[in-house]
C-alpha cells in the first residue's frame, strides 16, 4: 500500500517541480547571429540580439524596462577575450557589482566563486536586494571565458526576489548552459 501511495506522488511531485515549462516553455538552443555564443532559453521568451549586446527576457516590455517585476531578463556583452585570469575577472565583478553590494539591505547569496560552465572557466557572484526601482531582486553576474576561441561574455542575470520559485533554477540553468565559441 506504501509503495502505491508513493508511485501515485510521484507524478504530483514532478508536476509541482516542472513549474518553469508550463510558464515559459520548453527550453531551446539560442544560437546568436552577432556573437560566437549560444545557451539554451524557454521558447516563450523575447530576444534581441544587436551589435550591442544580447538580452533575453521573460516579456518583451522586460527587454528596456528599469525593473524586472514579476519577471526576468539577461544582459550578454560578448567580446575577444579581454581578462585571461581569475584575479582580473575577479576585480572586474568586484567593481561591477560594487554599488550594488554596498546598498542597504544587500544580501549575499553566493559570494564570488570561481568554476566551469561547458568546461569553460567562470567566476560567479549572486546577490539579492533593491534595485534601482527600490524592488527585490535577485542579481546573478559572471563572466565567462573561452580559452580556446579568446572569447569572454559577461553575464548579468536578474530576477524579481518574490518569483524566485519560478525563475532562481531557470536563470541558473540558462547561465549553466552557455557556450562561447566560433560562430
Amino acid at each position: 500500500m506504501k509503495r502505491l501511495i508513493l508511485i501515485l506522488l510521484i507524478p504530483l511531485f514532478m508536476l509541482a517541480c516542472d513549474s518553469a515549462s508550463e510558464t515559459d516553455g520548453e527550453l531551446v538552443t539560442y544560437t546568436s547571429a552577432n556573437y560566437p555564443i549560444s545557451f539554451s532559453i524557454p521558447e516563450q521568451w523575447a530576444v534581441s540580439d544587436n551589435e550591442d549586446s544580447i538580452t533575453i527576457a521573460s516579456t518583451e516590455a522586460l527587454l528596456l524596462a528599469d525593473t524586472v517585476v514579476e519577471g526576468a531578463r539577461l544582459n550578454i556583452t560578448v567580446t575577444p577575450g579581454a581578462f585571461l585570469g581569475n584575479a582580473n575577472i575577479t576585480e572586474v565583478i568586484d567593481t561591477a557589482v560594487r554599488q550594488f553590494r554596498e546598498q542597504e539591505g544587500v544580501e549575499v547569496i553566493q559570494e564570488m566563486e570561481t568554476r566551469a560552465i561547458n568546461n569553460q572557466p567562470a567566476v560567479e557572484i549572486v546577490l539579492r536586494g533593491p534595485d534601482t526601482q527600490g524592488n527585490e531582486v535577485i542579481l546573478r553576474y559572471l563572466v565567462l571565458e573561452s580559452l580556446g576561441s579568446n572569447q569572454t561574455a559577461v553575464i548579468a542575470a536578474v530576477h524579481d526576489a518574490s518569483e524566485n520559485d519560478r525563475y532562481g533554477q531557470l536563470m541558473a540553468d540558462i547561465v549553466n548552459s552557455m557556450q562561447l565559441g566560433e560562430q
